[in-house]
């Protein structure tokens, strides 16, 4: 078993020399540093962060928790999480509850939900993480999180009202007030949404930053809202409803899924997206770019709100006196493409 000690004698260095070079604390020359790492690459040698933490009442580790990895939102969030702890020599051990692979759109509803997390939590604290981060599936508020935690706990994409757990959101209301507003700056004062389920803290937040620019630019009562769910078959059949009777110049879709719908319906009556109606969409989802014309959209800076989560969870675990009730927003960016005409 190859140990820091057999690597300090082959390098013919102190054993703390070497802990230092991993933990990137020491002060030695580059090229005993080049050295040390060469041997530590050539012998495939991993620290043992459990047995380190037994014995520092520290781990240098902290788990996370994820509804589910297949959500499209959860792989960027992990990937955000993951870049900020490499640079600040920082594991994570994942724990996927596959919550929506196992029980679809309500997994939260279901009985076992609270269990399981609870769970995921308890197996964390076995091991010992210094802290835990809670990546939610879609943005909602969480309130299963124990009360007695002990260890640092912060929120990822979702919220809460429990005392003392920080959360990292994005700014829904200010995203979809901007995009608004650069619809009605294009010359659309007629405009139409799309909204995703009624019960949907996304859906309620966009539409307050809708309804926030047309009111703000005097169109309180021109524009008229369809629930769809967040589907491409529910954005095809809203606007079939919508365009059936209506003369609206623009119609804004609360995701890009949707907005791929509505292309649809238009596609099929021979009208042309951001010629005859524009259309603007939500999330800059890959596919959003491969629409004809592509697709201007919102970018949620899914990345971003991972780093920030891993920056709060690192802040509270090498100083708890900031842990407390931290709601952090990151802002989008808005994306422009051709689907938006200027009248």
């Amino acid at each position: 078993m190859i140990t820091l000690k057999k690597i300090a004698e082959e390098c013919s260095v102190s054993i703390t020399t070497v802990s230092n070079i991993l933990n990137g604390k020491s002060n030695v020359s580059e090229s005993t540093k080049e050295r040390v790492l060469k041997i530590i690459k050539a012998t495939g040698y991993r620290p043992n962060y459990m047995a380190r933490g037994l014995r520092a009442a520290k781990t240098n580790s902290v788990g996370i928790i994820i509804d589910d990895l297949t959500e499209f939102s959860s792989p960027e969030i992990i990937d955000g999480i993951m870049s900020y702890f490499e640079e600040h020599n920082y594991k994570a051990i994942l724990e996927n509850l596959r919550f929506y692979s196992k029980w679809g759109t309500q997994w939260y509803h279901n009985k076992g939900y609270e269990e399981s997390v609870q769970q995921a939590i308890d197996e964390f604290k076995a091991i010992k993480v210094d802290g835990i981060i809670y990546v939610a599936g879609h943005a909602r508020c969480i309130s299963c999180i124990p009360n007695n935690l002990e260890i640092p706990l912060v929120i990822s994409y979702a919220f809460t009202e429990q005392k003392g757990i920080s959360s990292v959101e994005f700014d829904d209301v200010k995203a979809a007030c901007d995009l608004t507003n650069h619809l009605i700056a294009s010359g659309h004062k007629k405009i139409a949404v799309i909204a995703g389920t009624k019960d949907n803290i996304h859906t309620t937040r966009r539409i307050e930053g809708f309804k926030k620019a047309m009111k703000e630019n005097g169109l309180k009562n021109e524009g008229k809202i369809l629930y769809g769910n967040w589907k491409r078959e529910s954005g095809y059949q809203a606007a079939k409803e919508l365009l059936s009777d209506s003369d609206f110049t623009a119609i804004f879709c609360f995701n890009d899924l949707m907005a791929a719908g509505v292309y649809d319906y238009l596609n099929e009556k021979n009208l042309v997206p951001g010629k005859d109606i524009s259309v603007a969409g939500f999330d800059n989802r890959p596919m959003s770019q491969f629409l004809t014309p592509q697709l201007t959209t919102v970018d949620i800076p899914l990345y971003d709100i991972g780093r920030k989560s891993a920056e709060l969870i690192l802040n509270q675990i090498n100083s708890p006196e900031t842990a407390g009730i931290q709601q952090s927003f990151v802002e989008c960016k808005f994306v422009e493409r051709d689907s938006i005409k200027k009248i």
